[in-house]
Order: structure tokens, then C-alpha cells, then sequence
């Protein structure tokens, strides 16, 4: 696929533009991980391991889905095609995308990327109607795209929670694929050991927050890593 060609929504330039109907989603096929929101951790969390990644720039910390137990490994696609019940937020929009249209902006913007198979003038969703106005499909995906914005906001008041109680620890997982350990490093997670030994009243603030939903159902997601290594130990 060519390089992403990103450019801003307009009624001008995408009057005729549709979105086809599929779920075809290779632009993260090299991705072996994706940003998911706090609100979406039961759900995905049933599908995929739910970790934390450190961002060191910031010291702060980013809950992902795991797809690949290698980096540029997505375990999850098959021939460009999501093999998943649940589809991350993160990449649900897609070919819209929200951008920053000048750097460091709190502005953002939809755009779409028009390097996607997806786009087209031929079949599918219309983006805008023939007077001009933003079809339904268009004004859905906006309104999901805000969300995950909002969303986002308060995944990061959760992971700042999370760390004020020092319960994120770096781990390395170790798994077996065909008989041959593996260590995959960079990988953080809830203390579970720290969690218990939190005394009533922080314990009940989590629950009043509603994090602790969130905090189990990261825990139980960890097993789900075994699925990804039956994906990968599958004869090709």
C-alpha cells in the first residue's frame, strides 16, 4: 500500500467519497499492539491481553491490546482481515482519523486517509449527501470519534491514579512456542500483590472511581496471551 495520504475532510474535495463495508483494517498489520480506552477494557479485555506501556518522554503510562508477541507481528489479521469479535476503538473510525492540523494544536480535525482500499467513489457509505450535508454514516463516525477523545482523556486519569498508588510494574513475560521460551520485555501490568494490600479507603476510592472493573478485567486478560501463542505455534 502507498504511504498514508492523509488529508482533511471537505464537502469540495470528498462530495462523491464513499467508505466500503468491510473490515478490512491492513494498515495496522504491522502492528503488534493498539491503544484501548478504559471504557473498553471488559470487552477487550475478553479477546486480547490488556497491558501498559511505559512512555518515557512523560513518565506515563499507555493500556494497549496485544495482537503479535513481536514487534511488526499482528496475529489478529489474516489476509487484511480483523479475526476478532471486537474491534479496538483506536482503529474502528478508520479510514477517518482524527489529526492535529498544526503541530502541538489542541485542535483536532477529521480527515481521511485516502490511501486506504477502502476509499472510493463507487460503493458503500457516502460521506456527505448530495446537498452537501454530512450523511448519517459521517456524523456517526464523528460522534465515536469524539468519544474516544473524551475517552482517552480519562484512560489517562486512570493510568495517573494507577501510578500515584505505584501499582504499575514492569514484568517480562515469558512464553513458550514450540518448546522455545521467549521473553517479551517493555511490558507493564497491575500489581496484583500491591492491589490487595491497599488498605479500605483507597481500595473503596477505586471502586467510587469505578476503576476496579477495569483493574479485573485487566488482570483476567492476561490469560489470553496463550491464545496468541497457539496463533503463532500454528503450522503456516
Amino acid at each position: 500500500m502507498e504511504q498514508n495520504k492523509v488529508v482533511a475532510l471537505s464537502k469540495e474535495q470528498h462530495a462523491k467519497t464513499k467508505i466500503s463495508n468491510d473490515n478490512r483494517l491492513s494498515h495496522v498489520a504491522n502492528q503488534h499492539m493498539l491503544p484501548v480506552v478504559v471504557q473498553e477494557f471488559v470487552v477487550a479485555g475478553a479477546e486480547f491481553p490488556l497491558v501498559f506501556v511505559k512512555d518515557s518522554q512523560n513518565d506515563s503510562y499507555q493500556p494497549v491490546a496485544l495482537l503479535g508477541l513481536a514487534v511488526n507481528q499482528n496475529l489478529v489479521l489474516q489476509d487484511g482481515k480483523w479475526q476478532a469479535l471486537y474491534v479496538p476503538r483506536v482503529v474502528r473510525n478508520y479510514p477517518l482519523v482524527l489529526v492535529q492540523p498544526e503541530p502541538n494544536s489542541d485542535k483536532l480535525v477529521v480527515a481521511v486517509d485516502q490511501s486506504s482500499e477502502r476509499v472510493n467513489e463507487a460503493e458503500g457509505f457516502p460521506l456527505f449527501n448530495d446537498d452537501g450535508t454530512e450523511s448519517d454514516y459521517l456524523v456517526e463516525r464523528k460522534k465515536q470519534m469524539g468519544e474516544f477523545v473524551d475517552f482517552s482523556r480519562m484512560t489517562r486519569g486512570f493510568t495517573e491514579k494507577l501510578k500515584s498508588l505505584d501499582l504499575i510494574k514492569e514484568q517480562v513475560l515469558t512464553i513458550t512456542v514450540d518448546g522455545e521460551p521467549r521473553n517479551i520485555n517493555g511490558i507493564h501490568m497491575i500489581d496484583e500483590k500491591k492491589l490487595n494490600e491497599l488498605d479500605n479507603e483507597v481500595f473503596l476510592e477505586l471502586r467510587q472511581l469505578g476503576f476496579l472493573t477495569a483493574i479485573y478485567a485487566h488482570l483476567l486478560s492476561l490469560q489470553h496471551t496463550q491464545k496468541l501463542v497457539q496463533k503463532l505455534a500454528k503450522p503456516v
